[in-house]
């Protein structure tokens, strides 16, 4: 028999939690930047407690109703049927992430923080290209910097480089002159230029940006039909103090059979594998085949939020105030 009272209560629950997020959104819209830029994650933090409030009353009517020891086994059984439902649609999806949520901004305009996404172990479309050992090995060599006829060597990339080390004349010159900088490292060579950079408020300005790969005398550039994939980054990689990355596949590398990924974030002015973090000395390298966690098939708007901040993850970065554009094939 239906209880109607138990149902209306779980509806009021589910209202509740919907209607928080909806104001999380708005002040999020409105406070998202600027001094009051704490009320969107105190509203983020609200909701949390709003999960465990509700979860703790839910246990305790069962337990004055049925007892504890009751509760224990619905609680033993709930848990059951959704590690079977997540085994389940690991088995289906043939991954061992079918759901994620969408953490940051780096894949904006095509995913949103907050995206609920499914995903497929499936094969990853990008470009494929075959490397020797060597060759992959080089993509982590230091870089060459020529412009003009002066010429350095660094570590990462002239853009990270430069991130650290802004007020030197060789990353003001970079600033400047983006387009004047050749970066050779190792098998790749990269070329950058000055790329518009849009905030939400409407303004206009631009940044330096990788605008194409060479490899063997081909040019490169980003391709958005290229698959958006979820990685689990090697965990002496920088980006392996974040989790799991959800980017635009770049490269499939083969490498005697072996196959390793080079991954750009949509809204993101350099790949992943330029990436270098001066203060911990950290970089990212080529992702293995068993690193992929497969590839996003669908994507539904705001409902990862709730993954998101049960995870902690309640501040928004600034990057989701702006949005890159940069040279992709038609």
């Amino acid at each position: 028999m239906l209880d109607l009272k138990n149902m209306k209560k779980m509806h009021l629950q589910a209202g509740v939690l919907l209607g928080t997020l909806l104001i999380f959104l708005i002040s999020n819209f409105i406070f998202g930047s600027g001094p009051l830029n704490f009320i969107p994650p105190l509203i983020g933090a609200i909701i949390v407690v709003e999960i465990f409030v509700f979860v703790g009353m839910e246990v305790k009517a069962g337990a004055t109703k049925h007892g504890w020891k009751h509760e224990v086994l619905d609680t033993l059984v709930a848990l059951l049927v959704a590690v079977a439902i997540w085994y389940g649609a690991s088995f289906v999806l043939n991954t061992e992430t079918p759901i994620s949520g969408v953490v940051s901004c780096s894949m904006l305009p095509n995913l949103q923080r907050g995206d609920f996404v499914l995903v497929h172990g499936s094969p990853v479309t990008a470009y494929e290209i075959n490397m020797t050992s060597q060759e992959l090995e080089s993509l982590n060599d230091k870089a060459e910097i020529t412009y003009g006829n002066k010429s350095a060597t660094i570590k990462g990339s002239i853009f990270s480089y430069c991130v650290f080390n802004r007020h030197t004349d060789m990353c003001q010159a970079f600033v400047e002159y983006p387009d004047e900088f050749v970066e050779k490292k190792g098998a790749f060579t990269y070329t950058y230029d000055r790329c518009p950079l849009t905030y939400s408020n409407g303004t206009e300005v631009s940044q330096p940006c990788l605008t194409s790969v060479i490899f063997h005398d081909r040019q490169y550039l980003t391709n958005f039909s290229n698959d958006v994939m979820i990685y689990n980054p090697p965990q002496t990689d920088y980006y392996s103090l974040i989790g799991d990355i959800v980017h635009r596949t770049m490269f499939k590398i083969n490498m005697d059979g072996e196959y390793y990924y080079l991954t750009r974030g949509d809204n993101n002015p350099i790949l992943d594998i330029q990436i270098y973090n001066y203060q911990n000395n950290l970089e990212n390298r080529p992702v293995p085949e068993e690193n992929v966690r497969g590839k996003v098939i669908l994507r539904i708007p705001i409902l990862g939020y709730f993954k998101l901040f049960l995870s902690g993850y309640l501040q928004e970065d600034p990057q989701c105030r702006t949005q890159l554009e940069f040279p992709t094939v038609d």
